[in-house]
């Protein structure tokens, strides 16, 4: 089965790229792109990635022309009001499989996930995504499923002279030595109020220890929120010497691998970060029941910390990091392995989604 297949990044979302770029790459498809600075993005820090650059006004009638099946990470929903009146003209229905852009634990407790009700085909990580489609109804519904794993890992590793010159270049350049360095990825204020970036910021900066440098990862929509607040807070702080602001490095894996503590609030990163098994803090924004909040189920492979806290953060760093691995190895394997499958042979997993093209009925 020949058909033309692409992935597909419409708009600004800088935080999809990693995820559909990687894709593409094991597809052996090219990546259409709408936003020219992503474009850019991707050719550079992603090898061997096909990257067309196409606006806005012109996608919808480019894709319907050149292609059968693109893959994307946005609902169908969205999909058809971008590129209805395309299909109509041109008398064809564009097919579609749902890519995810991240394991993260938002949408227990909204409405999110609920929009994936007209997929067909959607690509997940492992049995933990299985589970979360079929609480929120979006499962049966699906023709098809492939199980991907942990792909951009693997990538990661395919490419691993690359990555770690980039990160040499872009980041430990810019850093000075110091003997740890920590690595803080904020989640955006969505309709959960998930973000802790306001409030910790300030904190981790300003009682930041004597040797001791700290990344901090911006979600590309924190740079749309605030009224101006993550603005000045970057301003404020952009001439510290021992933290770093990333706002334009999309690849997540480089930076775990050159990192040695993660903090994080409700980002899908934190997923990402158990492969290394490296100290893991949680901070919660909300003072939620650990114990009782599904959404919150990462919290288990780390350390949390409750916001009237976080003025404490680094005495609890400090207490808890000498006993990290031995505590936490275990459930770190248990919950990575719950989250992502089993690696798979690129070249077999190619065919697997391909196989899938033939439960599209008019194909």
């Amino acid at each position: 089965m020949n058909l033309r297949s692409a992935g597909l990044l419409y708009g600004s979302d800088a935080h999809h790229l990693d995820h559909l770029a990687v894709i593409c790459c094991l597809m052996e498809i090219p990546l259409i792109i709408t936003d020219e600075e992503l474009a850019e993005a991707a050719e550079k820090y992603y090898p061997n990635l096909e990257v067309t650059h196409i606006d806005t006004l012109s996608v919808a009638n480019y894709v319907v022309t050149h292609f059968e099946v693109i893959f994307y990470t946005i609902p169908r929903l969205l999909f058809e009001e971008i590129f209805f009146f395309a299909e109509q003209f041109q008398r064809k229905k564009i097919h579609t499989i749902w890519c995810p852009h991240g394991n993260s634990d938002k949408g227990h407790a909204s409405i999110f996930m609920e929009a994936l009700e007209l997929e067909e085909i959607a690509l997940v990580y492992g049995p933990k995504m299985i589970e979360l489609l079929i609480k929120k109804g979006v499962f049966n519904q699906l023709k098809a499923h492939v199980m991907i794993g942990n792909l951009r890992y693997t990538y990661y590793r395919k490419n691993k002279e690359f990555y770690d010159n980039v990160v040499h270049q872009e980041i430990s350049k810019k850093l000075p030595s110091a003997l740890t360095t920590l690595f803080y990825a904020p989640t955006w204020k969505d309709a959960e109020n998930s973000s802790s970036f306001y409030d910790v910021t300030p904190i981790l900066i300003e009682k930041l220890p004597e040797s001791t440098n700290l990344i901090i990862k911006l979600h590309p929509n924190l740079l749309h929120q605030g009224e101006g607040q993550t603005e000045r807070l970057l301003m404020r702080y952009e001439d510290h010497p021992h933290v770093l602001f990333l706002t334009k490095f999309t690849p997540i894996y480089p930076i775990l691998n050159y990192i040695d503590v993660y903090i994080g609030d409700m980002s899908s990163i934190g997923y990402d970060t158990l492969i290394f098994n490296k100290p893991m803090f949680f901070l919660n924004q909300n003072n939620r029941n650990v114990a009782e909040d599904p959404g919150l189920y990462l919290f288990k492979c780390g350390i949390e910390i409750k916001k009237e806290a976080y003025p404490d953060f680094y005495t609890i760093m400090k207490k808890h990091l000498a006993s990290d691995t031995t505590n936490f190895t275990p459930l770190r394997k248990q919950v990575y392995d719950d989250t992502f499958c089993k690696e798979k042979n690129w070249p077999d997993l190619r065919h697997e989604i391909l196989n899938t093209f033939s439960k599209f009925s008019d194909l």
